[in-house]
């Protein structure tokens, strides 16, 4: 039985589908879930801001965006949690999104971590298929994979 769930999110369909196994397992077993978005900052190698450079203003531009991008995603998995009827506390992370999810599911004492098994279109999947991959290979507890559907093409 588990107590506690982390769910990854990160606004993809394959994301929406792990949050909706992970509140499905949650509303069966009476339990609450964490969401945890990280904003990849590895894919930004330069995003280290220096104030006297013209491109920390972009640099700035670009942190801001993916700030407002994370909290609409996780304002997103809140406003699914409470549909669902189960209670949900959202955490935003910023690094290497897999670290980053099992250090959570850590601090967190998560006994069941739900992620999606590629993200956003074929750039993401590279990515996120290496972070579900991390995610497995890494965790100290049980991991669900959510699979997508198979592509099309």
């Amino acid at each position: 039985m588990f107590k506690s769930i982390l769910v990854a999110v990160d606004g993809s369909e394959i994301g929406h589908r792990a949050l909706e196994e992970a509140l499905s397992v949650a509303r069966a077993m009476g339990i609450s879930v964490h969401a945890v978005h990280v904003v990849q900052t590895a894919t930004y190698p330069s995003l280290t801001l220096n104030e006297l450079e013209p491109p920390a203003i972009a640099q700035q531009a670009l942190l801001d965006a993916l700030d407002r991008e994370a909290d609409e995603i996780l304002a997103g998995a809140e406003e699914k949690a409470t549909t669902a009827g189960v209670s949900l506390t959202v955490h935003k992370r910023w690094g290497h999104p897999g670290a980053e999810i099992i250090a959570l599911a850590q601090e967190l004492g998560a006994d069941l971590t739900v992620i999606g098994s590629h993200g956003k279109g074929r750039l993401g999947r590279f990515f996120l298929g290496s972070t579900s991959t991390y995610v497995v290979d890494h965790a100290t507890s049980t991991v669900m994979v959510v699979r997508g559907e198979p592509d099309a093409s």
